[in-house]
């Protein structure tokens, strides 16, 4: 009896043994690789190291946008929930509530409610995070959160875009060059013990971050801050919905400042609606109406179709195209070819227009960007809308000439803008100046690119001086500064909404100076002002206030030493008719009224005073000339008397004396 109970205690020892001898060969031998998997998980873990974020500067290196270097705050609840941890639990929560000033409970709160690791504080700055550098407790950890940080706010935020909580660029230049700005996140190896607790670190399998490059930008952020500021001011004072405006170096395409108000902080971009994050300078088109007017100018120039001084009859302001009537806002009977661009006339370009073949006309415009990417290095971009010769209707090419059936955005026009000034030479516009590696070393340098030649110096030379005189004496006076001559050209357009012509407005106005050695270019557009509606009245005195403000800070731009005495242009002014009436291709007389005009005007002989009252003094010189009458005149402007009266017989050694509003007296013989 006593033998098999020691028997079958022997053997159930022995089953037992046995047993554990399996057993610990399954754990040790055929299951090695998951529990060391296990442990390896359990006491060693691989920390995200993140990459600092590139940096984005103006011109002169001022910041736009950089990342601070925050951190967020954790903690492991699977061991601050245990009985033996709640201790620590409550010394964590006392902690971080006395730094921000919260109640205890909220982070005791958090931890129960998590079964692993939760956040207590996110993106807190250093200064913070040091105050907790004494708070060492198993199951506590901080980990590096970068914000990104744009320290002038709505300033810029179309051209550098935002990121988004993961600090991934989600629009803008932040978008477009994420992966060069976000740099390579690198991995930090940590050794822990059974309950959690960190031993040490594996320097040698750890992999350092690599910060993301930074981009120097052409911007200068004095006039961002400037063209925001006055575009605000603009749509207040107008009541306008909106408002876009660009200025840009024409003799490179660098841009120099891009906003449209209103605007949103990319530091609070999840606020904002789409349509004020979208950057309307480059997605949105619109009918640029009058500013098209020296486009098409230069193209007639260019292919010597007309000269400054011929004199086109303008139909007293209406004029009727194959069933459509064309109105000028201000009538004249007659104008000159530069008046025509002064005074911003409709009849006037639409006449011209017909003298360019439609291919031509067509290849013009083209030439000149539109209807084509400007390849600007932003994203958004669209192409416009310009018809081709074989979608032309009767009144296209007449509409078009003074801006209609045809959609154009900003930037396009600034390009074409530049390229009237500068000499002739359309650039792509950049933002971009160089990009700089982590390491501070020049990676990428980026130069002017010129697409092609659109039109020869000399036509650049004379189209500019005709838009000069459209601000010295024609729709864009509200642009004049004091000191610095301008040139440029005044836009209205109506709106086109829900297919039908509207009673809003775009008023745009693009003007540069100095007029003679053009540094800066600024395009102006308000979106349906309630107050004025004419790009003179609304777009030409913002563009004035932001001029002035950038001819006050900075001194590089060429200006004169003193006020500017306007008589001073009347002399040129005449020098120059007396030049161009000595050319054999100066047009008689007897071809004032149009050739394809069926409408009357008063006829005009070499043998009768012709009446010059109410005409604009550039005019009544023209007529003097042609009729070698000598003439003095007193004044600038509209012609208020003459000596000479209408009908009276024309004489050898006339002199005739010509009373105008403003007090000067120039005399020519």
């Amino acid at each position: 009896m006593i033998n098999g109970r020691a028997l079958f205690i022997t053997s159930l020892v022995l089953v037992v043994f046995v047993g554990l001898i399996i057993q610990l060969y399954t754990i040790q031998i055929g299951g090695h690789n998951k529990y060391k998997n296990k442990a390896d998980r359990q006491q060693n873990r691989t920390y995200l190291v993140k990459a600092e974020r590139g940096i984005f500067y103006d011109r002169n290196k001022e910041i736009l946008a950089y990342t601070k270097d925050d951190v967020s705050l954790f903690a492991d609840s699977r061991m601050l929930n245990r009985k033996a941890n709640r201790k620590k639990r409550t010394k964590i929560a006392e902690t971080l509530a006395k730094v921000f000033n919260e109640k205890p409970q909220k982070y005791i709160n958090l931890i129960k409610k998590s079964k692993k690791n939760v956040c207590l504080e996110r993106k807190v700055s250093k200064e913070k995070a040091l105050l907790l550098n004494n708070l060492v407790v198993d199951g506590f950890y901080k980990r590096e959160d970068y914000t990104r940080v744009y320290p002038y706010g709505h300033i810029a935020s179309h051209v550098l875009g935002y990121v988004d909580k993961d600090s991934e660029g989600r629009s803008g230049l932040e978008k477009m060059y994420n992966n060069l700005l976000k740099g390579k996140d690198g991995e930090l190896f940590v050794e822990n013990d059974v309950i959690g607790r960190t031993v040490s670190i594996d320097y040698d399998n750890s992999v350092s971050s690599t910060s993301g490059d930074s981009f120097v930008l052409t911007l200068n952020k004095v006039y961002q801050k400037i063209l925001v500021n006055e575009l605000i001011s603009g749509v207040e004072n107008y009541e306008g919905k909106s408002a876009i405006g660009i200025i840009a170096n024409p003799n490179n395409g660098e841009i120099l400042a891009l906003a449209n108000v209103p605007d949103y902080d990319p530091n609070n971009y999840h606020k904002a609606s789409d349509f004020l994050r979208r950057n309307r300078a480059l997605t949105d088109t619109y009918e640029p109406g009058s500013t098209m007017k020296s486009i098409v100018l230069a193209m007639l120039l260019e292919e010597d179709l007309v000269k400054e001084q011929q004199v086109i009859n303008t139909e007293n302001g209406k004029y009727r195209i194959k069933g459509a009537w064309i109105r000028d806002t201000h009538k004249h009977l007659n104008l000159t070819v530069t008046e025509i661009l002064e005074e911003s006339s409709n009849i006037g370009m639409v006449k011209l227009s017909d003298r360019i073949d439609d291919r031509d006309f067509y290849k013009g415009l083209r030439d000149f960007g539109f209807g084509n990417l400007t390849s600007v290095d932003m994203l958004g971009e669209t192409k416009g809308y310009l018809k081709k010769p074989n979608q032309f209707s009767g009144i296209t090419k007449a509409f078009i000439s003074h801006g209609y059936e045809v959609s154009v955005t900003p930037m396009q026009m600034v390009s074409a803008y530049s390229a009237l000034i500068n000499g002739g030479n359309l650039f792509e516009p950049r933002i971009l100046k160089r990009i700089v590696d982590s390491n501070g070393e020049i990676k990428e340098e980026f130069e002017k690119t010129k697409i092609r030649r659109v039109i020869s110096k000399e036509t650049s030379d004379r189209i500019r001086e005709i838009m000069l005189g459209v601000v010295e004496h024609g729709t864009g006076k509200n642009a004049q500064l004091e000191n610095v001559f301008v040139g440029g050209k005044t836009g209205t357009a109506q709106k086109l909404i829900d297919g039908k012509y509207s009673r809003k407005y775009n008023s745009s106005f693009i003007g540069f100076f100095p007029a003679d050695n053009p540094q800066v270019i600024c395009f102006v557009l308000v979106d349906s002002p309630e107050k004025g509606k004419y790009g003179g009245q609304v777009a030409a005195p913002i563009f004035k206030n932001i001029s002035k403000k950038i001819m006050d800070i900075d001194f590089d731009i060429e200006r004169k030493k003193n006020k500017i005495e306007r008589e001073e242009l009347l002399n040129n002014f005449m020098a120059d008719i007396e030049a161009s009436n000595s050319k054999a291709d100066q047009l008689s007389l007897q071809n004032y009224t149009d050739k394809k005009s069926t409408s009357s005007v008063t006829k005009i002989t070499h043998t009768t005073m012709p009446n010059l009252v109410n005409k604009s003094l550039r005019e009544a010189i023209t007529i003097l000339s042609d009729l070698k009458i000598q003439y003095k005149i007193n004044g600038n402007g509209k012609v208020k008397s003459q000596s000479i009266t209408k009908g009276e017989k024309i004489k050898d050694d006339m002199v005739c004396k010509i009373v105008c509003t403003s007090k000067t007296n120039i005399s020519i013989k």
